[in-house]
């Protein structure tokens, strides 16, 4: 409803814009040339700064040019090149030359760089109505996957290594693009790295109530990568309007392609100026379309349409005293996504809960996909680093979404976390059994003594069926947490997945950190082809097959032939290992 009545009163103006504007080309341009640029300072209104072409730096990157200019007017000799001014529509006799889009940081002067508007169009041609058909990631196949063991730990996988780098001129840098609403914390930085976003807090924002910029030319939007009881919003400038089509930025968001993301009108705060870059403090104001090409000369946005987003939805329990409710929608994106989501769920816990002392959070929910089902979510921190339970949120979504065989519908992410004022942490202190040797069809008693944080210890019974299978001679006990037995992978048979069915029941069936495991471990002789074991085969022939590439040998491969679990409410931590003898 939003939607339609900000167009339709905008009408009038994106019919005037269906004549697109004249352009000149990078061949026409020369040193010395003077123009004009538009953009906004502050509120919603139009204004415009001038610029002299200082020269033209040609294959900074494969196939592209870059424009460089020193611009002046409005604030520009005190703050220098803004972040926000990317996209900001540049001029020369009244031909659109192309978008400001490189910075300098530290600079003494506004100088700058400007994307040609002939690569804009070409690169950018592709907008169709419609959204892109949702095809699969295809990412290389590790093994053990890089992704997998990551989640299965923990852990995510930086995105830098996924996105890997952007080429820029030497010494300068694509005009960082501001975020606002995103935290700053030092312990979050690292879910931004690699991103050319620039996370400025929550000074801004949120929707706001001020003046929105025009949908023309010069006017300042915003791409919403978070939206609802959190806005994370990416700020920039319209460099072509043409119908109800919408080019911006004039270098790239995260080149990814084709996405599908809300488009916003903005406005301008005020305008910051710092010796490091200095950027425009923005907010959104209305939604007005989505975007749905990303890539680096530009982005391109179609007005009026509606994007697709995650629902995501958080409780938050604080030790029983209040109760909190928080609902968000996250952008789409295999690779964005795990991050977006890692981020809201730990910027909602470092708002409400407290930062120092003891205390233990827990985490419990689901991860609902189309055609599979529920990935059941189940984490426990025994201390105050809400990271480590968003770093698991995050690992869990990078396994479902970066896979090579489908791209997955994620349909909902549904958690509460639980805050104590506690620390529950156990560990695993001792473990011993009444015999060192034990027969194959027998049950095995495992005592294992467990010690909370005032140091109080219990015993518990944890009880192994060793199968007639197992192999007469040595077998290892294994007694700990489940990331502390994931790191020491007591498996090492190669892992034979074979579609996304086959990870949504291995994430459903992992090892937790709120969890005792006693697991008993023999090595079988044997090679692996292909995921496949081959029993029997000598050394000397094994040896051969591991020099080929296409062959997981082992001389001895490690099996798990007996496990025991036991549940606890707490974090558990801690690795004991012994020898038996089976009969």
């Amino acid at each position: 409803m939003i939607i339609s009545c900000v167009l339709a009163l905008l009408g009038p103006l994106a019919t005037a814009a269906a004549q697109p504007p004249a352009t000149m080309g990078v061949s026409e341009i020369r040193t010395g040339m003077k123009g004009v640029g538009r953009t906004v300072w502050q509120g919603g209104k139009i204004e415009t700064f001038q610029f002299e072409v200082l020269g033209l730096q040609k294959n900074f990157a494969p196939g592209r040019s870059l424009i460089l200019v020193r611009a002046s007017g409005g604030p520009l000799a005190n703050t220098g090149i803004l972040a926000g001014m990317s996209g900001s529509p540049c001029y020369i006799d009244g031909k659109l030359i192309g978008a400001l889009s490189i910075g300098f940081a530290f600079e003494k002067e506004p100088i700058g760089g400007i994307t040609p508007i002939g690569e804009m169009l070409d690169g950018l041609r592709d907008l169709t109505e419609a959204p892109s058909t949702r095809t699969p990631l295809i990412l290389p196949r590790m093994e053990p996957p890089k992704v997998l063991k990551s989640a299965l730990l923990g852990h995510m996988v930086p995105v830098s290594e996924i996105l890997g780098t952007t080429e820029v001129p030497e010494g300068g840098q694509m005009l960082p693009i501001p975020v606002f609403g995103a935290s700053t914390a030092p312990e979050l930085q690292s879910l931004w790295a690699g991103l050319p976003l620039k996370p400025m807090g929550a000074v801004a924002a949120g929707t706001g109530t001020g003046e929105a910029s025009p949908l023309e030319p010069g006017g300042m939007v915003a791409v919403n990568l978070v939206q609802g009881d959190l806005e994370m919003s990416a700020s920039g400038t319209i460099t072509y309007l043409s119908g109800k089509k919408v080019l911006c930025f004039g270098h790239q968001l995260f080149n990814l392609g084709a996405v599908d993301l809300p488009l916003w009108s903005a406005s301008v705060a005020v305008c910051v100026p710092n010796y490091n870059s200095s950027f425009k403090l923005s907010q959104s104001v209305a939604p007005v379309g989505a975007l749905r090409l990303d890539r680096s000369m530009g982005i391109a946005a179609l007005l009026g349409a509606e994007p697709r987003m995650v629902p995501m939805r958080v409780g938050l329990n604080l030790g029983g005293r209040r109760n909190l409710n928080f609902k968000f929608e996250l952008m789409d994106h295999p690779v964005v996504t795990p991050n977006l989501a890692a981020m809201v769920l730990a910027q909602t816990i470092s708002t409400y809960v407290r930062g120092a002392g003891f205390q233990s959070l827990s985490l419990q929910g689901n991860i609902k996909l189309a055609g599979h089902p529920a990935i059941e979510i189940e984490n426990m921190v025994a201390d105050l680093n809400a990271n480590r339970m968003a770093m698991y949120l995050g690992g869990i979504l990078q396994v479902l979404t970066m896979n090579p065989w489908e791209r997955p519908v994620v349909e909902g992410i549904s958690l509460t976390v639980k805050a104590e004022e506690r620390l529950d942490l156990t560990a695993i202190s001792g473990v011993r059994t009444l015999k060192a040797r034990v027969k194959r069809g027998q049950t095995l008693p495992v005592y294992v003594v467990l010690q909370n944080i005032q140091g109080v210890k219990e015993t518990t019974t944890m009880n192994l069926f060793v199968p007639p299978s197992a192999r007469p001679g040595k077998a290892t006990l294994l007694v700990g947490d489940g990331f502390s037995l994931i790191n020491a992978d007591p498996d090492e048979r190669a892992i034979d997945v074979s579609g996304l069915g086959d990870l949504v029941r291995m994430l459903n069936g992992g090892m937790r950190n709120n969890h005792a495991y006693a697991l008993l471990v023999q090595t079988q002789p044997g090679a692996g082809l292909r995921g496949a074991r081959i029993e029997g085969v000598p050394p000397t022939i094994t040896a051969m097959l591991g020099a080929d590439g296409d062959f997981n040998a082992n001389r001895l491969q490690r099996q798990i032939i007996s496990r025991g679990v036991l549940p606890l409410e707490s974090e558990v931590r801690g690795l004991i290992s012994m020898e038996l003898e089976v009969e």
